[in-house]
């Protein structure tokens, strides 16, 4: 979305905000009548000196019935301070968690690209350090805030009130702390932005090797590594430093302008009061009113740091959820058992680049097999992945029994056709929470029945702690095998129609992968499989084979046919004859 026609930060949060509007609303009554008794004390001070010290003879009735009005405020107000805080903090809350759950879903709405072009650091600074920026302001300042600016909106009436004359006197700097206070307002936006901006890289600098340590450490690395962190950490400083000489330069002017505007009006006031134009209570309440009127003004200095930084991160979550989603669900609901077509099928990671997949065209009846075979980027795996629709083509389309898979409801998609990587995701949990992430609503019987299909039970009921043992973060606790027969259950789970497989065997040992294949070829009886080829010794077990080069389907044929052509698979064919069992594919 162009800049110009994004909402402001403050309009999309307040629409937010809306959600809780009762709540919001009675907090800023509620911290409203706070306020107002707050306030009272100057203007029962005035009452008191004007009738209770008239003409130098103290009236103790005046002054008992004010200090018990005093009081009577003091008590009301404290009592609807702990309201409006609890009120204010309650909405706060909701509307932090309510903006963490949008990005987030909006991020699993994603494709598998977007993950591809973005840090996934970044993303998660997003949704923690950034999320923490606004908690900071609601914990911290959020009340503080909104009191503030209606003590101040609330002072300026008061004052006007008390005396126009002694308010046009005294509040004559007013303008140039207006103006300077814009100037700040400008360039802490942009401190503040960049700081954003640092947090994420370093936080990205941080998943990404803590994701990697074990490549670190086998190579050595440690200090290069630290070094750029060390680095991406200092800019990070220089960032805040920015930000904190930015507020040192803005806070000693309103400290300054607050001692101007009380000289002015203590000297304005005494001038009045000579002159018979105002009584001596009034200037006295101004006096304290003015004093008032600059407490919250130094507050909201303090304060914009923090809001500063808050609205950086709200900018920068709203710049996320302005990212389209590149993966529209459809809702047309996809029929079993039915044809996996391509059509006229290209792809390209960058718009206007070379693309990496142009005019594949490719059928695949229900329970075929077929081998996608080919150098290393020809696009095996993006093909694989638009037959999945974990991609949208760029060109053409993929449809499954004539449905455009664009126009079919993810969850129907995902039921019918399924992948699995050469090392897939395992999370936190048990052994049982991991097979049952296909299928959420699973019961432990179809669970162990998913299992047992792959003949994989038996080796984790002996397991301590059985189908319930953990298995780590990312399945450490798991060997290379036991973490693929756990996504093999989940498609067994699943019970698709189309597997889609990047040979899950390819990084096993061989004693594990006779294991997976036995698995696997209980899995294949009676589906459509998709199988990315890394071993030629597959090739027999397929219906078909297609080479894939330069981005085409150069060669498609059945094992036999393709050896028979003498063409690029053939050539390959013969290679892996001569030089064993790993063929050149990868």
């Amino acid at each position: 979305m162009p800049d110009a026609a994004r909402p402001s930060t403050l309009r999309r949060a307040l629409r937010l905000l809306a959600r809780s509007w009762p709540l919001a609303v009675l907090a800023v009554l509620l911290l409203a009548c706070t306020t107002g008794g707050a306030l009272s004390g100057p203007w029962i001070l005035r009452y008191a000196v004007d009738h209770g010290l008239r003409d130098g003879h103290p009236d103790l009735r005046v002054i008992r019935r004010a200090g018990l009005l005093f009081l009577s405020l003091a008590v009301v107000s404290g009592v609807l301070s702990r309201t409006h805080t609890r009120f204010t903090g309650l909405v706060g809350e909701r509307f932090v968690r309510d903006l963490r759950a949008e990005v987030f879903s909006h991020l699993l709405s994603m494709s598998v690209r977007y993950f591809d072009r973005h840090q996934r650091g970044r993303l998660v600074s997003r949704l923690t350090s950034d999320i923490d920026a606004l908690q900071d302001l609601i914990q911290l300042g959020l009340v503080q805030f909104v009191q503030s600016v209606l003590t101040l909106g609330f002072l300026l009436v008061l004052l006007a009130l008390l005396s126009w004359r002694l308010s046009l006197i005294s509040l004559l700097p007013l303008p140039v702390l207006v103006v300077l206070t814009r100037d700040f307002q400008r360039r802490s936006r942009s401190a503040y932005l960049e700081v954003r901006e640092r947090v994420s890289a370093t936080t990205s600098t941080l998943v990404e090797n803590l994701a990697g340590a074990k490549v670190v450490q086998a190579f050595g690395q440690e200090q290069p590594r630290i070094e750029r962190f060390l680095s991406e950490n200092e800019l990070q400083l220089a960032a805040n430093l920015a930000a904190v000489e930015i507020q040192a330069r803005y806070l000693p002017i309103v400290e300054t302008t607050t001692a101007v505007c009380t000289a002015l009006a203590v000297g304005g006031g005494g001038w009045l009061v000579l002159h018979g134009q105002t009584s001596l209570g009034t200037v006295s309440a101004f006096a304290l009113y003015l004093l008032m009127a600059f407490e919250p003004v130094q507050q909201l200095s303090f304060l914009f740091n923090t809001i500063q930084s808050a609205g950086a991160a709200l900018q920068k979550l709203f710049g996320l959820l302005d990212e389209p989603i590149d993966l529209e669900d459809g809702n047309e609901v996809l029929a079993s058992r039915q044809t996996l077509s391509l059509r006229g099928v290209g792809f390209g990671y960058v718009s206007g680049g070379v693309p990496v997949l142009s005019d594949v065209t490719l059928d695949l009846a229900h329970g075929e097999r077929l081998a996608l075979v080919g150098p290393t980027g020809a696009g095996k795996s993006t093909l694989a992945k638009l037959a999945a629709r974990l991609y949208d083509p760029t060109g053409g389309y993929v449809t499954y029994g004539g449905v455009d898979l664009r126009r079919a409801s993810l969850r129907s998609l995902r039921r019918r056709i399924v992948m699995v990587s050469q090392e897939e995701h395992l999370f936190q949990g048990s052994v049982a929470d991991n097979v049952r992430a296909a299928r959420p609503e699973a019961t432990d019987a179809e669970v162990a029945e998913a299992l047992q299909r792959i003949g994989a039970h038996q080796r984790f009921q002996h397991k301590n702690g059985g189908l319930d043992a953990p298995v780590g973060e990312r399945g450490a606790l798991l060997s290379a095998g036991e973490r693929q027969l756990v996504a093999l259950a989940r498609v067994a789970l699943l019970a698709a129609d189309v597997l889609i497989l990047d040979e899950p065997t390819s990084s096993l040992d061989p004693g594990t992968e006779r294991e997976v294949n036995l698995a696997l070829e209980s899995l294949m009886c009676d589906r459509t499989v998709v199988l990315i080829a890394h071993r030629l010794s597959t090739m027999e077990q397929v219906d078909r084979v297609a080479f894939v080069a330069d981005g085409k389907i150069a060669e498609l044929g059945s094992h036999e046919q393709l050896l028979a052509q003498g063409g690029q698979y053939a050539a390959l064919f013969r290679g892996w004859e001569r030089g064993g069992e790993q063929a050149a594919l990868t």
